[in-house]
């Protein structure tokens, strides 16, 4: 195999192993993951993996980074961008289906939540660069909106959990179940009824509608 020369070809390489990392680890759990197996799935040797990353560990954390946060950040610049809290609630209900249905996000979670309790700094990692922060930014906007009186929320970090809970329970859905096309559901149904559910439990002032 030829040495990749350009940083175009280094970059294309190392999205190689990665997605190959990502369906080795989802279909044989992380544990059981061999180095070789990944390279092999990539069809690269052993050796050409290791001058990207040192270890499964590295792998995954790059899985994180590479697949995970940019869809973080798609969530927290649609929140916070829509202005108030009703607003973001919309938008982020309207990006939810994509992150279900389109996205490695739910592959990710699966792997982790397989081996978490054998690799607790992998889960700790997880949580607070991916699931942490899109909580944190629901509980800035609800914070915000009780002081300026759009809503009244007395717990703002748990209510937040209410509203992203059904995006975990989506995903998790999608890698484990839904080998079985009788389990298939209407994502986008689920979280425009999930949004008309919020918004009338949350009781928003007219005014600031």
């Amino acid at each position: 195999m030829q040495r990749a020369r350009t940083d175009q070809a280094k970059d294309d390489r190392r999205e190689v192993l990665l997605n190959a990392a990502l369906h080795e680890f989802f279909e044989r759990g992380f544990s059981a993951a061999r180095m070789d197996d990944i390279a092999k799935r990539a069809g690269l040797s052993k050796g050409t993996l290791y001058l990207y990353f040192d270890s499964k560990g590295a792998l995954f954390t790059s899985l994180i980074e590479t697949f995970a946060l940019p869809n973080v950040e798609r969530i927290e610049m649609a929140a916070r961008a829509a202005g108030g809290a009703r607003n973001a609630i919309r938008a982020v209900m309207a990006l939810a289906p994509s992150l279900v249905r389109e996205s490695v996000v739910p592959l990710i979670a699966k792997i982790l939540i397989a081996d978490a309790p054998a690799f607790p700094d992998m889960a700790t990692t997880y949580r607070k660069t991916v699931i942490e922060r899109v909580l944190a930014v629901f509980t800035d906007i609800l914070k915000d909106a009780h002081e300026t009186g759009e809503i009244d929320v007395s717990n703002p970090a748990l209510t937040a959990r209410l509203i992203v809970a059904p995006i975990f329970f989506s995903a998790m859905w999608r890698v484990v179940f839904e080998h079985d096309d009788e389990a298939k559901f209407d994502v986008a149904k689920l979280f425009a009824l999930h949004e008309e559910m919020l918004l009338r439990a949350l009781h928003f002032k007219e005014e600031a509608a």
